[in-house]
Order: structure tokens, then C-alpha cells, then sequence
């Protein structure tokens, strides 16, 4: 087989969508200030402008700045904790899923959770607009300087709890929901389901990838935030405080437990699960003890 003709892989081509992201393409900073102001966010520790009280009690990732995935930005490179996850992670949604077209022009995507941007980049180079919410409030101001620097016309990052998506402008919005390495980190995962359901346009589908147990059963194992996997407290590197982890065949039944149908669930693989569903249309659930009475 000649190699040199073959056409390139769905994750070389997300991969080269990422090289519209560099300091040569910068419209509103020179190369200079760009990294200077990266830097920046790179050392902040700051536990105040989150609104904690007790450092002691939240995530390391939330008190000290830690860049999310790998970026190439032409004049320097970052290595992000989640390395290539990004691009793995829309690969699979093209590829494995047939899910996402690599074409999103005119599509409507909420990226829940999106750190420092990695996905929400790629998400607007393929086309799309982007809204982006992140809890925690030092990595939005990063994707919104980068946002402004590159000039990015289809992005808006916002500082919100993906609780926060009741809000008007969330309900039958998007066309796509990229629920990412989240879910397990939420402390009601049926109604964090709920409100990413409700945020979909009729047809529209939910992208998900989380953190799983390795079980075949209907189970929902409960770690907490005391249980760490990595790092060291002394440079607040450490990973974990993650809350609940599914089984994919609980991850299944809680997504049509919320209306979700045509689910689609992959193995897990290494603790980690992914699944697609879609909302054909608005439909009530089972509000028989739901934690927030009034959703939708």
C-alpha cells in the first residue's frame, strides 16, 4: 500500500485544525505579549477569585493554574495534563460514533467544562459556534484573552456551573452538547443529564465522555473529593475529587432515564466511557425525588 497517497487520518485532520491556533496568526498581540500573558496565567495560585473560603477543601486544578491539553503555539509549546485527549475526543465522535461531521459551519455547539479551550478551538475551527462555560474563573479569562487575541468571532467563554444552564438563553439552543470529562465530577449526575438535554435543539445530540466504573452491572460507585489518583500536594498537581462513576450500563439507562434516545455507549476503556445520545424531542420525565423541582 502506498502511504504517501493515502488520505490523511480523522485525528491528523483535527490535529491540523489546531495550527490556525498559533502566534503567526495572531490579530490583536504580538507573539511577545501573547506568551507573556500565558505566563502569566501559568503561575497563577489563586483561591480567592473563585470564592473559596477553605483552599484546603477544593481541587488543586481550581486554586493553581494548569494548562489542559498539548498546544503548538509556533513560538512555544504547552503540555497540557490531558496531552492529546482533545483530539481523540472528536476523532471518536467523527469516526467511531458517526456522531459529528468534521464540518460544523452553521451548528450551534455548548462545550461544557472546557478548561483552557482545547476542545472549544478546535470546535470553532471546524466551524462551529462556540459557547464555552467553565467553573472556575481563571481558566475563562484564558480562553477569552485567547479568544481576543486571535481575534475569534465564534467563541464566547463564560464563567458558569453547568447548573447554571437553566438560564433562557440555554434551553433549546445547540445543536450539539460536548459534555466532556465532566459528568463525574457533578454530585447529581440525573439532573446534570437533564439540563444537557435541555440545552439541545430537537434532533440535536449530546457528546459525552466521563470517567466509568469497570463493571457490567448497574451500579454507580461513589469515590468523593478525599480519594486522589496522582500528583503531590506540595505544587497542587494532584488529580481526583471526583464524585460518581458509572457503569456504562448505568450511563445508558440514566441518559433515557432523561429523555435521551438512539443512545449509543461505548466500553470502558481504562475508567473512561464514552456515549452519544440524542434528543428527538422535548419530552417530561420521572419527578418522583429530582433535585431541582422546577427543571425543565
Amino acid at each position: 500500500m502506498n502511504t504517501e497517497n493515502s488520505a490523511p487520518s480523522t485525528p491528523d485532520r483535527v490535529r491540523s485544525l489546531m495550527l490556525r491556533w498559533r502566534t503567526d496568526s495572531l490579530v490583536n498581540a504580538s507573539p511577545e505579549a501573547f506568551k507573556t500573558r500565558i505566563d502569566s496565567f501559568l503561575q497563577l495560585v489563586d483561591h480567592e477569585m473563585e470564592g473559596f473560603q477553605d483552599p484546603q477543601r477544593q481541587r488543586d486544578l481550581s486554586i493553581k493554574f494548569h494548562w489542559g491539553h498539548h498546544h503548538d503555539f509556533g513560538a512555544f509549546a504547552l503540555q497540557g495534563r490531558m496531552a492529546e485527549r482533545h483530539i481523540d475526543l472528536l476523532a471518536a465522535f467523527i469516526d467511531q460514533f458517526k456522531a459529528l461531521p468534521l464540518d460544523l459551519s452553521g451548528c450551534k455547539i455548548l462545550d461544557i467544562g472546557c478548561w483552557t479551550g482545547g476542545t472549544s478551538l478546535l470546535l470553532c475551527a471546524m466551524g462551529a459556534e462556540v459557547v464555552a462555560i467553565e467553573e472556575v474563573r481563571k481558566y475563562v479569562d484564558a480562553v477569552n484573552y485567547m479568544k481576543d487575541a486571535f481575534g475569534l468571532k465564534n467563541l464566547q467563554a463564560r464563567n458558569l456551573s453547568l447548573y447554571d444552564c437553566t438560564l433562557p438563553e440555554f434551553q433549546d439552543a445547540f445543536d450539539y452538547v460536548l459534555f466532556a470529562g465532566v459528568l463525574y465530577h457533578v454530585t447529581d449526575p440525573v439532573l446534570a443529564l437533564r439540563l444537557v438535554f435541555n440545552c439541545l435543539k430537537d434532533g440535536g445530540k449530546c457528546l459525552l465522555e466521563t470517567g466509568a466504573a469497570q463493571s457490567d452491572k448497574l451500579i454507580l460507585e461513589y469515590e468523593g473529593p478525599g480519594i486522589f489518583h496522582s500528583g503531590d500536594q506540595s505544587n497542587l498537581s494532584r488529580g481526583g475529587w471526583n464524585w460518581f462513576m458509572p457503569s456504562a450500563p448505568t450511563l445508558k439507562r440514566m441518559m433515557q432515564d432523561v429523555g435521551f434516545t438512539e443512545v449509543d455507549c461505548g466500553p470502558v476503556v481504562d475508567h473512561r466511557a464514552m456515549a452519544v445520545g440524542k434528543r428527538l424531542e422535548h419530552m417530561d420525565m420521572m419527578r418522583g425525588g429530582l433535585s431541582q423541582r422546577s427543571v425543565r
